[in-house]
């Protein structure tokens, strides 16, 4: 789960590095940093919340 929860953050935290490096040859280290941090929170959240839980394992 963790695999698939980091690549999207990582793609675009290199697409949006290496953007922001040709167009203002300045690269906001923190912005992109919070940005692929909250994603990957989120997609993490997502997929945790997809995961169907199983109420009758514990009741044998």
């Amino acid at each position: 789960m963790f695999k698939e929860s980091i690549r999207f953050p990582l793609i675009y935290f290199l697409v949006s590095t290496v953007w922001h490096f040709i167009s203002n040859k300045e690269i906001a280290w923190i912005e992109n940093i919070i940005i692929c941090f909250i994603m990957f929170l989120m997609i993490m959240f997502f997929r945790w919340a997809n995961t169907p839980f199983d109420w009758k394992k514990n009741n044998t």
